[in-house]
């Protein structure tokens, strides 16, 4: 699921009816209970089903992108909507950082620690996501932005995955450690 109203049924509990032989899954009504850090500042890690603050992506392609679409990153630190892209990136864009990204962000720190990571949501020119545009810093030494694996994927066409990619390193360059999300985050 990629709408982002359809995320709430990733963390909803679900009911089975059973009707004229076919199972149907309904989400329960009420709150689901989940929810994310969209104001920077709180503790992502209370409440809500998705992956810990901490949580470090998969840097494989494949898992990454079922990573994604489970919506493991929604307890991350969070800007609070999406907004026009201000880079090379498609349409409007959300950009959500894991603990150990948010703490060096916030110390300043000139390069970041091995396992931080930020998850931009790709939107186009609607409300739902279309993709998304990863970075997970693999080793301490950046090496020129081979220290970060880089994804990105929207609209089923692939731009990036893996190690070093060019595509993502010359414009990320410009950033503190390869970094170029505005911090606090909007």
């Amino acid at each position: 699921m990629t709408h982002a109203a359809d995320r709430s049924l990733l963390r909803a509990p679900l009911h089975a009816l059973c009707l004229g032989g076919a199972l149907l899954l309904l989400p329960a009504c009420g709150d689901s209970g989940g929810g994310t850090d969209s104001e920077g500042d709180s503790d992502p890690s209370a409440g809500g089903e998705t992956g810990a603050a901490d949580s470090v992506p998969p840097t494989d392609g494949d898992a990454l992108l079922a990573w994604l679409e489970a919506g493991e990153y929604l307890g991350w630190h969070a800007e609070t909507a999406p907004h026009d892209s201000a880079g090379p990136h498609f349409g409007t864009v959300r950009t959500y950082v894991n603990q150990q990204l948010f703490d060096s962000l916030e110390a300043g720190d000139a390069t970041h620690p091995v396992d931080a990571a930020a998850v931009k949501e790709l939107y186009g020119s609607g409300d739902a996501v279309l993709g998304w545009a990863v970075e997970v810093k693999t080793q301490a030494d950046s090496a020129d932005g081979d220290g970060w694996y880089w994804y990105e994927k929207f609209n089923d066409q692939m731009f990036a995955d893996g190690e070093g990619a060019s595509l993502c390193t010359d414009c990320h360059v410009g950033g503190a450690d390869y970094v170029l999300t505005p911090f606090p985050l909007q």
